[in-house]
């Protein structure tokens, strides 16, 4: 089996500023490209978004903010696990072949129910 790492990342403070959902992901999809030697975007073959948040595209979204072209790109919403949903897929497509770096980046915002049926 093909063995998997995490390489660097990225983070933001907790605030109570309301704050977009994609200023966030670009906050520390930034701070990612700044603090990890060597890596570009044009290595990252795909891109998932962990949240809760009620918008859509995320995943889609971030990678066009960042210039990134991933093979791959989704979003993760499933309350609680989210964060390890996203992280057991890159995993799976790293493992798989599919992918050799993929970006797992989660966020979420102050007073955002989630995806709350309705």
């Amino acid at each position: 089996m093909k063995k998997v790492a995490v390489a660097g990342y990225g983070s933001t403070k907790f605030t109570k500023k309301e704050l977009s959902i994609e200023s966030l992901l670009m906050e520390s999809t930034k701070e990612l490209f700044d603090t990890t030697p060597n890596l570009t975007q044009n290595l990252i073959d795909g891109v998932i978004v962990s949240t809760n948040d009620n918008s859509k595209y995320l995943a889609a979204i971030l990678s066009e903010l960042t210039g990134i072209k991933p093979k791959i790109s989704h979003t993760v919403e499933h309350l609680c696990s989210s964060g390890t949903s996203a992280a057991i897929s890159a995993f799976s497509y790293i493992t798989s072949g599919l992918a050799d770096i993929v970006l797992v980046a989660g966020a979420d915002i102050i007073g955002n129910p989630g995806q709350v049926l309705q």
